[in-house]
């Protein structure tokens, strides 16, 4: 009786053996595989650096991307133009920005935007879609120096006073076209009478300017 348990003891161990063995085997693979993948990065970034670099920058892109946040900033603008002879706009674009970006050096703006704009012979209010490259320097929100933009808007003109017309007051409605450059902006709309009206159906209004 002892001879066989010892034998059934014997065969048992023989048994565990190729399992323990084969556990052994996965965990240093695993091991020696980490390691070699940490060598061959860090051998990587000594040899390419540049390559690391590119990686981190992309990385920061995609994270200043990913953190954004609404804002608004401020539009003006000074033009001499028909109808309206002299006048001022004021106005504002609404964006979404990344949270840690300034434009007090310069930045690229797009997204909605209006403006209201008196003038002698009338005025004019608009809304419509934009895209500048400009900066607000200290004032945070003011949109003083605007280096390019253009810009598409509907507009409505309430005009009264203005001699070329049949009727002193009347009301227009269309579509404005806007493009600055270097602070020098040129505008072009096409415009037609609201139904109310009577004379004259359309209207080519335009201007050249200052701002955006």
């Amino acid at each position: 009786m002892p001879l066989v348990q010892c034998s059934q003891s014997n065969t048992k161990a023989i048994r565990w053996q190729p399992k323990i063995m084969c556990v052994l085997v996965f965990v240093c693979l695993q091991f020696f595989g980490t390691q070699i993948q940490a060598s061959d990065a860090q051998v990587d970034a000594a040899i390419n650096p540049e390559n690391v670099t590119q990686e981190q920058a992309l990385q920061q892109v995609r994270e200043e991307l990913a953190d954004v946040e609404r804002r608004w900033y401020g539009l003006t603008r000074f033009r001499l133009g028909y109808p309206q002879q002299a006048s001022a706009g004021f106005g504002a674009i609404f964006v979404e920005q990344a949270k840690n970006s300034d434009c007090a050096v310069g930045c690229v703006l797009q997204g909605w935007h209006f403006e209201v704009e008196p003038g002698i012979g009338g005025l004019q209010g608009g809304v419509g879609w934009g895209k500048l490259v400009g900066e607000t320097g200290n004032t945070k929100r003011l949109m003083h120096t605007v280096h390019y933009a253009w810009a598409v808007r509907g507009v409505v003109l309430r005009t009264w006073r203005d001699d070329h017309f049949e009727l002193e007051k009347q009301t227009w409605a269309g579509i404005e076209g806007s493009i600055s450059i270097i602070r020098l902006n040129f505008s072009l709309a096409l415009m037609h009478a609201l139904p109310s009206n009577h004379g004259q159906a359309w209207l080519i209004s335009g201007g050249v300017g200052w701002g955006f």
